[in-house]
């Protein structure tokens, strides 16, 4: 544990963990240590310290200034054994004992996560060294460009933020981040922009109205300037919009400045998971089987909008259901609960209008514990045709082609899909197990043979021969659960993107228009078909893809921010394709290769040098320095899994590599 707590950001503030609070009389002292404290092991050569802190003195009354300086902060932080370190030439702060706010601060907004954002923006509480009395020229000329390096930060950090909490429809949340970005600059039209059509997206024109009145009169008080065109628009949007109070489904993308129109106008439904009631808890897994199938099924049909597996199974631990709902934008839900009572089956469903709390719509199923599969599948089918009351009897035809044979093949299903949502490497074997065991249970069962095509492609080979090798055995994967059920997206996805690891490009894009035909409302298709569309030249509709999927899905799992990310590296996006990267870093092993290429671009180059230096470590420590080095290097190695369908885009990717030091 640091022996001493220093925040530097709202001002010198430091902090003993057993005593409490030190304060620091004097200017010179704490503008000293907060020089030292910026950057903490850096050692800072004595007369530039004296010429920075003393400009005027000469040169001994600025040695023994420097010496009172020093001798006082010893006593206050622990005499020689306290962190304060010096030589004859050089004083420093001991980077294991000391614990600094702006240097945490820094860490967390590159880390990039949700979590790491949280946090430092919560670290970020004003400028730096906002109090730290009169300065001279010479410390303010040192000490200007830091604070405005980090408010930089602040502001990328903030911003992402708030793309965070609109991306997983956290509207509250995301209108107090956007506040406080505007407390550090206020004059952002960016901000601004987006927080009126955030307001205007839950019908509250009045607000979008009072915010851009408040935005100009700013401007034209502080620096005499009207709001920009875009603002202006906004605003008249927001005058014919003011009687409007009913909120709808928004776009994150349009409330970013990403996207024409505010929302698809699509009704939005929300399937909250089913409840077991029975007795004794009897059911284990039918329940979330239930709500699946008929959110996957609710899917295939383009006239409704359905919240994804993983926000609607959020929602269902959710203290306050119908708040967060309302902030979806979901204008009707179904409820449903199932129950066992000896060898009888019952589920009982409802549609709700989320908005006023009315049952649209109620129904009752019975059946046989002995029939579990076909009652299972009869329910689902029957609820999802009552749903989209004006869906044709053509479409439900086409909606459930599936074989369960078995409910030990079944179960090996569920449970080999919920390891392989996992981003722990441990579950890819154990997936591997569960879908293998399901196909030995059941030959004919499609899900299965999708199941084992996507463990061959996420577990990848270690050499070009493996990787061929792998590839081959997902494609035969692929090409089964085609032939056993034609109607399941999946399988073309996944056909279509192994044919483009073969160069079969024209193959591939037949497979995947299919998928997308088959099921244009499936979070899943549309975001692996997306990063394929972008690996086939088309990186702005695999974008917009990739973020529909997580419209539908704002609780998305890892692999949606790496296939969004992946899309905007390939259209030269690269910030955003830093943004979406930094949160799957390690679920497969290339991601540090495109963060490292992306990082390059983007002009970071430490954090591309970082994330060149790990990928190379997981390779030697995979391959070994001499296969390594037989393969051709860690750009060759990266080479194998890329599926590009323009040389361009090849090139594009391997300079980044080779700009972050993977050569």
């Amino acid at each position: 544990m640091a022996e001493l707590e220093i925040a530097l950001l709202g001002g010198l503030r430091l902090r003993h963990p057993d005593r409490g609070p030190i304060e620091l009389a004097g200017e010179k002292g704490p503008q000293f240590l907060a020089r030292l404290a910026l950057h903490p092991g850096t050692k800072h050569r004595r007369d530039i310290l004296q010429a920075l802190l003393w400009p005027d003195a000469d040169p001994p009354h600025a040695q023994g200034n420097l010496r009172f300086v020093l001798h006082q902060l010893r006593k206050i932080l622990g005499g020689s054994a306290g962190p304060l370190c010096s030589d004859n030439r050089s004083v420093w702060l001991d980077p294991d004992r000391v614990a600094v706010d702006a240097v945490r601060f820094e860490a967390l907004a590159t880390e990039g996560t949700l979590e790491a954002l949280t946090a430092a923006c919560d670290l970020y509480r004003g400028d730096l060294l906002s109090d730290v009395g009169d300065l001279s020229p010479e410390y303010e000329d040192w000490l200007l460009p830091e604070r405005e390096r980090l408010r930089d930060v602040a502001r990328s950090a903030f911003w992402n933020l708030f793309s965070f909490r609109l991306w997983r429809g956290e509207v509250t949340e995301a209108k107090a981040c956007a506040q406080r970005y505007l407390a550090i600059d206020p004059y952002c039209e960016r901000m601004h922009a987006a927080l009126m059509r955030l307001h205007l997206t839950q019908g509250e024109g009045a607000l979008a109205a009072g915010h851009y009145a408040e935005f100009r009169a700013r401007l034209a008080r502080d620096l005499q300037i009207p709001p920009g065109a875009e603002v202006e628009q906004l605003a008249r949007a927001a005058s014919q919009n003011r009687g409007r109070s009913a909120p709808e489904p928004f776009n994150a993308a349009w409330v970013l400045g990403r996207s024409d129109v505010p929302s698809e106008g699509r009704p939005l439904v929300a399937v909250l998971p089913f409840r077991d009631l029975s007795e004794d808890q009897t059911l284990v897994s039918l329940p979330a089987a239930l709500t699946e199938d008929v959110i996957a099924d609710l899917a295939r049909f383009r006239r409704l909008g359905v919240l994804a597996r993983h926000t609607s199974f959020a929602l269902g631990r959710d203290p306050d259901p119908e708040a967060r709902l309302r902030q979806l934008g979901a204008r009707y839900t179904v409820e449903g609960s199932v129950r066992r009572t000896g060898n009888r089956l019952s589920v009982t469903v409802r549609l709700v209008d989320s908005a006023s709390q009315r049952q649209v719509w109620g129904e009752h199923y019975q059946g046989d514990w002995e029939e579990l599969p076909s009652f299972q599948e009869e329910a689902a089918m029957a609820i999802v045709a009552t749903i989209p009351v004006q869906v044709e009897q053509a479409e439900l035809e086409r909606i459930r082609h599936r074989e369960i044979q078995s409910l030990s093949a079944y179960e090996h299903c569920l449970r080999g899909r919920e390891h392989q949502r996992s981003i722990a490497h441990a579950s890819h074997a154990k997936a591997l197990e569960h879908f293998s065991r399901a196909l030995e249970q059941d030959p004919t069962s499609a899900a299965a043979h999708c199941g084992l095509a996507v463990c061959y492609i996420s577990t990848g080979g270690i050499t070009p021969e493996e990787e061929d090798l792998r590839r081959e055995r997902a494609i035969s994967h692929a090409q089964q659960a085609i032939a056993l059920d034609p109607l399941d997206p999946q399988g073309y996805w996944l056909f279509g993107m192994l044919l483009q690891m073969r160069r079969d490009f024209s193959g591939a894009r037949f497979h995947l228009d299919r998928a997308v035909t088959l099921s244009p409302g499936d979070v899943e298709t549309l975001g692996y078909t997306g990063l394929e569309y972008a690996y086939a030249g088309e990186p702005e509709r695999g974008i917009a893809q990739a973020e529909q999927a997580i419209r539908l899905n704002p609780y998305f799992p890892p692999v949606s921010a790496e296939q969004i990310g992946k899309a905007c590296f390939i259209a030269h996006r690269y910030d955003e394709a830093l943004f979406w990267l930094r949160q799957t870093p390690d679920r497969i092993t290339t991601n540090r290769g495109w963060l490292a290429a992306a990082a390059a671009y983007a002009g970071r180059v430490d954090e591309a040098a970082m994330h060149a230096r790990r990928m190379r470590a997981t390779l030697q420590q995979r391959l070994g320095e001499e296969e390594l080095r037989s393969i051709g290097g860690p750009i060759a190695w990266l080479r194998l899994p890329a599926r590009f369908q323009h040389a361009a885009d090849l090139e594009h990717y391997e300079r980044g590599l080779a700009m972050a030091g993977l050569e």
